[in-house]
């Protein structure tokens, strides 16, 4: 899964959020409406009941409302006196009909609710109401729903984009995560395979002229290159799968070097690069041998790649005011002091060097320094060369 596809989710979540928010919205609106244009209906039915069972006359009706009332006995209908002739047809017919309620149009965009009532002295009673107040009421009523619908999607789609985004942000770390790891595991293999395959070329070179007792050396190292090749994937493994920290036993940083520089020495004479190493004694110091190891391997190949042809690298490992420092210097192309924070960042690498490089290396080594309460010093100049030094507590 990549970006893409964590955005096109991320994307159809809020979607569908907000879409299953919206139907809710709108049903609860819907229902809301129906109930309250119900019981507004209701409340004028009862209006109007209770205007027939007190009338006496038709005269005075209650504002909106026309009376009708046809006496017993006699055809005549008596109807308010400012009931429209419309209106006054519509009384008419209803003082015929039986006692019921429905809602009818007295004139154009005109309509009326007509309730009718027979007394027991035989009178018959009818009353018309102008619906268009009630009208309105549903209709103002119906928009205000629709806008709190609105306002209520609005905030539906920003909690939506809020929580998918919080939803997928553990998939994009994981992601992240898990490029990151394929990143340094490659860098971190790299190396070590590049100098296996030198390696085993050059005991084919020599199987060919030399007797097989001769290449006892070159078979030993080439085993111990393997090893710590093995070693490398299982601390890799060990990190990744169950995000153990580094085993912290105490290892002799100029052994660590001496091993680094025997492994490495075979690549950088095939590079033509004179790769040296000077110690003083032991240097102890605390962590994981296989990330310190890793680590100079790396300055070596940093180094290695930036020098010219019939250039030098040399290794010191030496005490320094009560630290250990591991001192990685060429006479290659130099850099810029003040490049050095940059160099140390991720996929970040200098214009120079051979090879194919992802600027993995320093930012690798800065991490086994800063896990080891260290650091990662850089120093040179353009054109005459460069230090790398590894600064550890001493133990």
């Amino acid at each position: 899964m990549d970006e893409a596809q964590l955005n096109h989710a991320r994307r159809r979540s809020v979607a569908q959020t907000a879409a299953a928010i919206g139907v809710i919205l709108l049903l609860v609106g819907a229902l809301m409406f129906v109930l309250s244009s119900r019981q507004e209906s209701r409340a004028l039915d009862a209006e109007l009941g209770q205007v027939l069972t007190m009338a006496e006359d038709v005269d005075d009706p209650p504002p909106g409302q026309v009376l009708a009332r046809r006496a017993t006995g006699t055809d005549a209908v008596e109807v308010t006196s400012s009931a429209s002739p419309e209106l006054v047809g519509v009384l008419k017919d209803a003082l015929r009909r039986q006692p019921t309620r429905y809602d009818t149009d007295a004139a154009d965009d005109h309509p009326v609710r007509v309730q009718i009532e027979h007394r027991v002295d035989g009178s018959r009673w009818a009353v018309a109401a102008d619906l268009a107040p009630l009208r309105q009421r549903q209709e103002q009523l119906g928009i205000a729903l629709l806008v709190a619908e609105l306002a209520g999607l609005a905030g539906a789609l920003a909690a939506a984009a809020l929580l998918a985004r919080r939803a997928v942000a553990p998939l994009a770390t994981a992601l992240t995560l898990q490029r990151r790891f394929v990143a340094d595991a490659s860098h971190e293999l790299r190396t070590p395979l590049t100098v296996l395959h030198t390696r085993a070329q050059l005991l084919l070179r020599r199987a060919r002229t030399q007797p097989a007792e001769q290449l006892t050396d070159q078979l030993e190292q080439l085993v111990a290159d393997t090893r710590a090749l093995g070693e490398v994937v299982e601390d890799l493994l060990v990190a990744a799968a169950e995000h153990q920290p580094p085993p912290d036993t105490v290892v002799d940083l100029a052994e660590v070097a001496r091993e680094v520089v025997a492994s490495m020495s075979v690549y950088a004479r095939e590079r033509e690069v004179e790769l040296r190493l000077e110690v003083t004694g032991a240097a102890v110091v605390r962590g994981a041998r296989t990330a310190l190891r890793r680590a100079l391997t790396a300055l070596v190949d940093n180094a290695v790649g930036h020098v010219a042809v019939g250039g030098h690298v040399t290794v010191t490992v030496r005490h320094r005011d009560g630290r250990i420092a591991a001192d990685v210097t060429d006479d290659g192309v130099g850099l810029d002091p003040a490049e050095a924070d940059r160099l140390l960042g991720r996929f970040a690498h200098g214009s120079n060097g051979t090879g194919r490089r992802f600027g993995l290396g320093l930012a690798l080594v800065q991490q086994v320094a800063q896990a080891h309460k260290g650091s990662l010093q850089v120093g040179g100049a353009p054109g005459r060369g460069a230090t790398f030094t590894l600064l550890l507590p001493a133990y």
